[in-house]
C-alpha cells in the first residue's frame, strides 16, 4: 500500500514560487506593491501592500487569471515562466486559443508592460472574447467530420511561436478569428474518451465491469472522488490537504464539463487518466507503469497544459504513485489509497459519527 510521504514533497508556497521566478533587484514584495499600484489606479499603496502581504503569508491567493497575468508582467517574467506560473496555480498554462492570453504572451515575449498589453488587446481584438461554447460548436459543425490538425491548440501554439512583430500578431489573430475559443477542445475530446470508458465499460478486455453503464454521479463516487471530503471549509486542513483538495472535481463539475458549460481542467484530466490508465486514448497499448508519467505528459502537452511538476503537491503525489506502483496493481487504486491516507482523520471522523457538515454538497 502506498502512503503519502509529505517529507518527499518539495512544497513551495505561492510566494516562494514567485521568488524562484523573480530576477529583479528590488525586494519581491516591494516590486509587487509598486507594480500593482501602477496597474490599478483605484488601488492605493497600502491596500496593494496588504494584498501582497496576504499572498506572502498564504492567507489568500490571486483571485483570477487576470491578476496572475498582472503578477507575470510585474515581475517581468518570460513567456515560458508565465506559462509555468499559471500552470502551477490556475490549473492551466497560457491558453493559446484565447486571444487575450495570446496577446499577453506576445507582450511578455517582447517585454511590453501590462497597461500597453491591455491597450493592444483592445486595439487588436476588442472587449468581446469568444466563449468556446455555442459559437465554437457552430463552427465545429460546419467542419463536418471534425477539427483539422491545424486548428488544435498545439498547432496554434507552434504558429504563435514564430510571431515577431505586432503586424504578424494581428494577421495571426485575424486569420483564426472564428477558430478561437476559451475552452480546451483537445482536452475535451480526451476527457470524453476516458469518461466514456468509465460510463460504458463494455470494451473487450476492459478492466471494468461489462454490460454496466454508470451515471456521472456514480462513476465520480466510484472512481474519481477517492475519499476527498466534500467539506467546503478548509480552515482545519493542513497546507498539503488544501493543495490536494483544490480544484478536485465533483459530479456537478464533471457534468458541466461534459455539457461544455465549463472548461475541462488539468486535474480532472489527470484523475481520469489514473482511473482508466489512459484507456480510450491513442497511446493506450499495454505498457509498464514506468510509462505512465511519459504518457500523462504527452496528454497534457497535447492539451496545451503544463506537464507534471514535482513542485506541485498534487503532481508530486501522482509521480509518487507512478514510481511505487507495480504492474500487478492499478495506478487508480494506488492513488485512491494515497489520497485516503492524506484525509484519514477526516474520513475517520465521518465513520465514527461526525456526519456530513452542513456546508458539504
Amino acid at each position: 500500500m502506498i502512503f503519502f510521504r509529505e517529507n518527499e514533497i518539495r512544497t513551495y508556497s505561492f510566494f516562494e514560487m514567485l521568488q524562484t521566478l523573480y530576477h529583479g533587484e528590488m525586494p519581491l514584495a516591494d516590486c509587487l506593491t509598486a507594480r500593482m499600484t501602477e496597474y490599478e489606479p483605484d488601488l492605493d499603496r497600502e491596500t496593494a501592500a496588504r494584498k501582497v502581504r496576504n499572498w506572502k503569508s498564504d492567507k489568500n491567493f490571486p483571485k483570477n487569471r487576470e491578476e496572475l497575468f498582472k503578477i507575470c508582467f510585474a515581475l517581468r517574467l518570460k513567456e515560458e515562466e508565465a506559462d509555468e506560473l499559471l500552470g502551477m496555480t490556475a490549473e492551466s498554462g497560457i491558453h493559446f486559443r484565447n486571444p487575450r492570453e495570446v496577446i499577453y504572451a506576445y507582450c511578455l515575449r517582447k517585454e511590453i508592460d501590462y497597461p500597453e498589453a491591455c491597450a493592444m488587446t483592445e486595439r487588436l481584438w476588442g472587449k468581446n472574447l469568444p466563449t468556446g461554447g455555442r459559437e465554437y460548436r457552430e463552427y465545429y459543425r460546419r467542419q463536418g467530420s471534425g477539427e483539422s490538425e491545424e486548428n488544435l491548440t498545439g498547432a496554434f501554439r507552434r504558429s504563435f511561436k514564430k510571431i515577431q512583430s505586432e503586424e504578424e500578431l494581428e494577421a495571426f489573430l485575424e486569420d483564426r478569428r472564428e477558430k478561437f475559443g476559451l475552452m480546451h477542445n483537445t482536452a475535451y475530446r480526451k476527457f470524453r474518451k476516458m469518461l466514456d470508458c468509465l460510463m460504458n465499460p463494455q470494451q473487450e478486455n476492459s478492466v471494468y465491469p461489462k454490460e454496466q453503464s454508470y451515471s456521472i454521479r456514480k462513476l465520480v463516487n466510484e472512481y474519481i472522488r477517492m475519499g476527498v471530503p466534500y467539506r467546503r471549509k478548509t480552515g482545519q486542513y493542513t497546507w498539503i490537504q488544501r493543495e490536494i483538495k483544490k480544484h478536485w472535481p465533483s459530479d456537478r463539475s464533471i457534468y458541466e464539463m461534459y455539457k461544455r458549460k465549463m472548461d475541462v481542467d488539468r486535474k480532472t484530466l489527470l484523475l481520469l487518466y489514473l482511473a482508466t490508465e489512459g484507456e480510450g486514448l491513442q497511446e493506450a497499448e499495454e505498457t509498464g507503469v514506468q510509462e505512465h508519467q511519459r504518457k500523462m505528459n504527452v496528454m497534457l502537452a497535447e492539451c496545451g497544459m503544463p506537464v507534471l511538476n514535482d513542485r506541485n503537491p498534487f503532481d508530486s503525489l501522482v509521480l509518487q504513485v507512478c514510481r511505487e506502483s507495480s504492474e500487478e496493481d492499478y495506478i487508480g487504486m494506488q492513488m485512491e489509497r494515497a489520497v485516503r491516507s492524506i484525509f484519514a482523520e477526516e474520513n475517520a471522523e465521518k465513520t465514527t459519527g461526525g456526519g456530513m457538515d452542513k456546508n458539504e454538497s
